[in-house]
């Protein structure tokens, strides 16, 4: 894997990306005991999005590790923005990653864009939709920041759930990494759906409960919204407008 640049990114680094990987696979395993699950579930090549639980913040070691060592070595990561700091000297950002300011996602929109360029290169892409960690139970999938990078796809887009499941052991804790089964999203599918569905395969892979109710869908969502019955945060409805001006309808 040769370095891959863009635009405004330093690229993704060789080196980084196996010594993270390195990192995550052993240095990791003094604190865990480490157990793979589904690593033959996602596609080896072509665009992938991988949905994944956030609960620590070792699972960007732990994951990448096993995503990078088991699965494919072309992923990259939407991470928040504070990770490309100046005083980490580009290091997560040649590892893959992708940074957006979750409070203004309109200060990030050049690398929305990124992320979406680099998905429908052929690359594996991994975004957290809690957009924060919430550690042993699930937070709510935010739909803004899926649609925004998915885009109305050409070609059906393969979509892997990731869980991750801590149990607390006699000296080291177990995790089990899971990786659910591809699904297939496409531009005629309701955005809001499709992502509810991921969102409970991804409680049930970090064995925990997704409690948050099914959304109507466009037209539901639309009446539901004139009545005045639908709540957004100020970042969804920043999602929300950067999506109607770069254009959700883009494809790949």
């Amino acid at each position: 894997m040769s370095r891959m640049k863009y635009d405004d990114h330093p690229g993704k680094s060789r080196i980084n990306s196996s010594l993270l990987y390195l990192f995550g696979t052993y240095f990791m395993r003094l604190f865990y005991k480490i157990h793979y699950e589904g690593t033959d579930r996602m596609n080896k090549t072509g665009p992938v999005l991988v949905l994944a639980k956030h609960q620590r913040y070792d699972d960007i070691p732990l994951g990448h590790a096993m995503v990078h060592g088991r699965c494919r070595k072309d992923v990259w990561c939407v991470m928040k923005d504070s990770l490309a700091a100046w005083y980490f000297f580009g290091v997560f950002m040649k590892c893959g990653g992708i940074p957006i300011n979750r409070k203004n996602p309109e200060k990030s929109r050049k690398f929305l864009m990124l992320a979406r360029h680099v998905l429908y290169d052929g690359n594996a892409v991994v975004m957290f939709p809690e957009q924060t960690r919430v550690p042993a139970k699930m937070g709510k999938g935010r739909a803004p920041g899926f649609r925004f990078i998915t885009g109305k796809p050409s070609q059906p887009l393969a979509v892997n759930s990731l869980g991750f499941c801590y149990k607390k052991g006699f000296i080291r804790t177990h995790v089990f990494i899971r990786i659910g089964k591809t699904a297939y999203y496409d531009k005629y599918q309701d955005p809001d759906i499709f992502l509810h569905d991921r969102m409970h395969e991804m409680a049930e892979l970090s064995s925990l409960t997704y409690p948050y109710r099914r959304p109507e869908g466009k037209q539901g969502a639309a009446c539901a919204a004139s009545a005045g019955g639908k709540e957004e945060t100020i970042s969804e409805m920043n999602f929300a407008g950067l999506a109607a001006i770069y254009g959700t309808g883009m494809t790949s």
